[in-house]
């Protein structure tokens, strides 16, 4: 690694173009990269030569921002690479690592910014690759930003101000934290990848937050400002399965905050819980279209929900909320999650006790 090291950004959606300019006008060199079937996301950076970035940034910059390499060519966009960061929804995790895993090299580092149990889904299309026990894969437990982007303009709300950060296995060196530390020094090593999704950021607050009043803006007014609009019953939602999530987290040996407690430490918001902490933070301004609702809570029944419900069940820890919003949501947005969702198979967590998954996410080895 060079005195800085160059960092790769994967997908060019609102995440990716603002990491990607902030990182370079705090004077790294970075890449960005997209895959061909969302070359929408990519092409207007393309023709006005970089990213118009504005907004509360971590680099106390903004401007138009050229970046070093701006690509749909996973081998283009990696080499030379120190960090490479997959800023994707988990929807597309998966076709990002079939994209660039081939030409990983030893002494790579791969951070995928918001977890959803990525290393443990992802670590099977790197298994046949003989880099990959040279190389240290991690996950984050949320993006550094808020963000939104139109064409090659994008627009920062809201900086993190606690991340945490876990590499598989959970034993592997702290190379990778020094790496993103460089430019997001907010990131807190944690134990394992247990930690990254019990946290009580990305994977939980979206469809406890919508639920009670989810008919309304999915059909008639077609999205809404869900922070803005989020009411006392929603809170006491978001309540009880906070409750189920940190029975399972405590039996697996994880340390989980509630997630009125992760909005304070992460964003500095105060109220008299999550619901009015919400309302009173400049996340109440933001108007959120319906397909986006969807998205994001679909990305969360079917990337957390399931699997934590699978890993009650194993555990003989009852979840009955976090099944009966997977089962509602599912009627509402006619999608069988239980179908859909991560399968504790798919994580290599199927018919292991709570040692032997701690074991597992600590060494790599059952």
């Amino acid at each position: 690694m060079a005195d800085k090291p160059i960092f790769a950004v994967c997908g060019a959606g609102r995440a990716g173009a603002a990491m990607a300019a902030d990182m370079a006008l705090m004077g790294y060199k970075v890449n960005l990269f997209e895959l061909d079937r969302f070359r929408d996301s990519i092409d207007p950076i393309m023709e006005n030569g970089g990213i118009e970035l504005s907004g509360r940034t971590q680099s106390g910059k903004s401007g138009l921002v050229k970046l070093n390499k701006v690509t749909m060519d996973p081998r283009e966009a990696i080499e030379d690479v120190d960090l490479i960061m997959v800023s994707a929804p988990a929807f597309g995790h998966q076709s990002f690592f079939e994209a660039f895993s081939p030409y990983l090299k030893e002494g790579q580092s791969v951070l995928v910014n918001t977890g959803y149990w990525a290393c443990l889904r992802l670590i099977n299309t790197l298994r046949g690759n003989d880099v990959m026990k040279k190389i240290t894969l991690a996950e984050a437990n949320i993006m550094p930003y808020l963000s939104d982007k139109k064409e090659h303009r994008v627009h920062i709300y809201n900086v993190k101000q606690e991340i945490k950060l876990a590499t598989f296995p959970g034993k592997k060196g702290d190379r990778i934290l020094e790496l993103v530390r460089h430019v997001y020094p907010q990131h807190r090593r944690v134990p394992n990848v247990l930690w990254t999704n019990f946290a009580a950021g990305n994977p939980s607050v979206h469809a406890t937050l919508m639920l009670p009043m989810a008919g309304i803006p999915l059909d008639r007014y077609m999205g809404f400002k869900l922070y803005g609009e989020a009411t006392v019953p929603s809170a006491r939602l978001v309540e009880a399965f906070d409750r189920e999530r940190l029975r399972v987290a405590k039996a697996l040996g994880c340390e989980a905050e509630t997630a009125f407690e992760w909005v304070q430490r992460t964003y500095g918001y105060t109220g008299k819980d999550v619901a009015e902490a919400f309302r009173k933070s400049p996340h109440a301004d933001r108007y959120i279209p319906r397909e986006r609702l969807t998205a994001v809570v679909s990305e969360d029944l079917g990337f957390f929900y399931v699997p934590l419900a699978q890993l009650g069940d194993s555990l003989g820890i009852p979840t009955p909320i976090t099944k009966a919003i997977v089962e509602v949501m599912g009627v509402m947005l006619e999608s069988n999650y239980w179908e859909k969702g991560v399968r504790l198979e798919q994580l290599g967590l199927a018919g292991l006790t709570a040692d032997q998954i701690v074991s597992y996410v600590d060494t790599g080895e059952k």
